[in-house]
């Protein structure tokens, strides 16, 4: 607990600075506010704003853009925009139908100017001039280079020149860096491969530092990459070459992660400053990257990471705030406040007042975003530290994502800077600032610190989707990691799954190659005979007679048992498929996941759907590229239906196939009403798919292989999918990085 002066003293200090924020320095920074508080006054100008930037912007097609500019402007209103910027936005968008090309040039060339203050233009002409107007304001500079995740390595080689070139500028001694940006494809579950080689990459950027007397700062910004960055800082300044480096990382208080790695960081900065190393800074900020979060988890079936309220997030931020400015840590730890939020900076320098630590502070700001509350800091004595993201011309579409992000985080009806243009003068959003800030102060001490990323919670009897396994959690990194050592020391196994027929003779065997070891042998298996299918048609005949005159909720708890049965066995059919297949945990995790939710899925549709008359005896014909999803939704649809099934797996993934039944027959699914029955591609495979006793083929595969199947028989009852996968349309209106990233693939 601190002495209620602390308190007061922020109370006061926040309001004053709130009131020297509120006068306008300048003409240009009075329109500016005035813009904001339309904008902000009408809830479709910030749809239209970031249609604007993220849609029109982006667009590499004149028409496309233009019809997205005519689209935007249609939503734009006086309230939003007032008079003159809504007739010059409806002119442009009329233009736009005439001379797309030129309407497009104005709106960029708008763009560019409206948001000059918020992101630096890369050109050297302009560039230093820049710094040295914001360094006779008392503005010292944090400098990042924008830029995205980066797909492969000549674009992590430039971008990482990029960064070394603003290191080495004598006017720059700040910079800012996501290891994301400047090292391609980080794999998260390959935690030792990736970190090794951010390290290298951050080693050569240290180096440069170093010499160039450049203070380099560690980004943050998404949940997954909090582990690999944390580990890449403290390992490279582990090295003896860099044990005397003083560098900064950033930690996010929106994940209850960052306390544990704060105290992490707090250990390692003490014991390093104990064997004679340097001193660490942690930049501490809210978190803006709220929706991309949410989105991934969404996709993944998983609890999103980050808090689920902002009182839990301020609440969160004060208290890393008080956890690092504490004397016992001033000796080998500088503090980055990073927020615009008056009442959390005003606090955090009284604390440091009290304590002691003041030298131990660095307010910091985003560039152009509170540019009146940093002046005010500055006239009382406080210097402060923009960050100033850079782009080039040519690159304005990491400008565009940067600004997005801002713009979605700044508007959010809770944010402080939406309250900052109108706090001073109205009396009831100041009340509501201030008890915001007293509340998150006293729930410092009763925040959750406990990880909030989890599988979705499952809520009664009706579908649900099975979640993805989650390569930021060390249990299923270990278990995943178990089972491909196991698969691996796997040799020459034998996969007989005719061995409950009467076949007599000397048995034919296929062998099953690895394909990531040079094709070495694996497996083999039993290839199946004309008389051998015969028998497995009889066997299956049989035992479709018992299954489909089984309660239709039994054959649903079966089903669900064999969802189950697949969800527990996720980490092994992740190994089978990578070793049978090629497949990368990545590609095998979410099969896993597919077939699981069409057991569940059919499971309950077999109770809750249309009544159907089963056919029969029904032939699965799967592809190799998809060897245990595409399987498994043929088979479970079958015997949801209540038709027996026999699964004819591709030559290539016959151990995914046998995983999968193998699977479905522990759940309780009799092996006389599933089989699995490889044949080669020849008259024995013929012979299965025009059998007499077969009901209906469900193929997935080429159109040339149903073509050939109904030629076989032309009376056959075939379900296919089949063509189209090697199409791929790219819209003018895509993410250029993930359509090619989907497009090498």
């Amino acid at each position: 607990q601190l002495p209620p002066s602390v308190t007061d003293a922020a109370l006061t200090r926040a309001r004053a600075l709130i009131d020297a924020s509120a006068v306008p320095r300048s003409r240009a920074e009075r329109r500016t506010r005035e813009s904001l508080r339309r904008l902000f006054a009408d809830p479709d100008a910030v749809g239209v704003t970031i249609a604007l930037t993220d849609e029109v912007m982006r667009f590499t097609s004149a028409r496309s853009a233009g019809r997205a500019l005519r689209s935007a402007t249609q939503r734009a209103s006086v309230k939003g925009f007032g008079v003159v910027n809504l007739l010059g936005l409806r002119a442009v968008g009329t233009l736009s139908r005439a001379a797309s090309p030129l309407a497009l040039r104005i709106v960029r060339e708008r763009v560019r100017g409206q948001t000059a203050n918020l992101i630096i233009d890369d050109e050297a002409s302009t560039l230093g001039a820049t710094f040295d107007a914001h360094r006779r304001e008392g503005l010292a500079l944090n400098v990042n280079v924008l830029g995205e995740a980066v797909l492969g390595e000549r674009e992590a080689e430039d971008r990482l020149a990029r960064v070394l070139a603003m290191v080495r500028r004598s006017d720059v001694d700040y910079v800012s860096v996501k290891l994301s940006a400047i090292v391609s494809q980080l794999i998260t579950i390959d935690h030792a491969g990736s970190l090794n080689r951010v390290s290298e990459r951050l080693r050569r950027l240290y180096r440069e530092a170093r010499r160039a007397d450049t203070f380099v700062n560690l980004d943050m910004e998404e949940f997954r990459d909090l582990r690999l960055t944390l580990d890449a800082f403290m390992t490279v300044l582990s090295d003896v070459e860099f044990r005397d480096l003083t560098a900064g990382v950033v930690l996010q208080a929106y994940l209850p992660e960052s306390h544990r790695a704060l105290e992490e960081l707090l250990e390692f900065a003490q014991r390093r400053h104990d064997e004679g190393g340097g001193v660490i800074k942690v930049r501490l900020v809210k978190g803006a990257n709220l929706a991309m979060e949410h989105v991934e988890s969404e996709l993944h079936g998983w609890r999103a990471a980050p808090y689920g309220s902002k009182p839990d997030v301020d609440a969160s931020y004060l208290r890393l705030i008080d956890v690092a400015l504490r004397p016992e840590h001033a000796e080998f730890l500088r503090v980055g406040v990073a927020s615009h939020n008056l009442f959390h900076v005003a606090w955090a320098l009284e604390l440091a007042a009290a304590r002691g630590v003041l030298g131990q502070v660095d307010v910091e700001m985003l560039e152009g975003m509170a540019t009146a509350e940093a002046a005010a800091l500055v006239a009382q004595g406080q210097p402060v530290l923009l960050y100033a993201p850079v782009a080039r011309r040519d690159d304005f579409a990491s400008a565009v994502a940067y600004l997005v992000r801002r713009l979605d985080e700044n508007t959010a009806p809770e944010n402080y800077l939406r309250a900052a243009l109108f706090i001073a003068k109205d009396p009831e959003i100041f009340d509501d600032q201030r008890q915001r800030f007293l509340d998150a102060l006293e729930s410092r001490h009763s925040v959750s610190l406990d990880t909030r990323r989890a599988p979705n919670e499952r809520f009664g009897d009706s579908f649900w989707n099975e979640p993805d396994g989650d390569p930021t959690n060390a249990a299923y990194v270990r278990v995943v990691n178990e089972a491909l050592a196991t698969i691996r020391g796997e040799r020459d196994m034998v996969i007989d799954t005719l061995a409950h027929l009467e076949g007599e003779g000397p048995f034919e065997f296929e062998a099953g190659h690895d394909p990531n070891a040079g094709g070495a042998l694996w497996y083999r298996y039993r290839v199946a005979r004309a008389e051998e299918i015969d028998q497995a048609l009889e066997f299956a005949s049989a035992g479709f007679a018992a299954w489909h005159r089984l309660p239709i909720e039994e054959r649903r708890d079966i089903l669900l048992r064999c969802a189950e049965v697949m969800s527990d066995s996720r980490a092994r059919t992740i190994a089978v498929m990578a070793r049978d297949g090629g497949k990368t945990v990545a590609e095998a995790d979410p099969e896993v996941s597919e077939g699981t939710d069409f057991a569940r899925f059919y499971a309950h549709r077999a109770v809750g759907g249309d009544a159907s008359t089963p056919l029969g005896v029904i032939l699965v014909v799967p592809p190799w590229n998809f060897p245990y999803a595409i399987p498994a939704g043929g088979v479970l649809a079958a015997l949801a239906a209540g038709n027996a099934v026999i699964l004819k797996p591709a030559p290539e993934a016959v151990a995914v196939a046998f995983e999968l039944v193998s699977q479905l027959w522990r759940a309780g699914v009799p092996r006389e009403v599933l089989q699995m029955v490889p044949t080669r591609d020849d008259e024995s495979g013929r012979h299965l798919v025009t059998h007499v006793g077969v009901g209906a083929v469900v193929l997935t595969g080429s159109f040339e292989t149903a073509t050939l199947f109904t030629s076989w028989k032309p009376t056959l009852r075939l379900l296919g999918e089949t063509s189209g996968k090697n199409a791929l349309v790219i819209t003018s209106a895509a993410d250029v990085d993930l359509a090619v990233k989907d497009l090498v693939q």
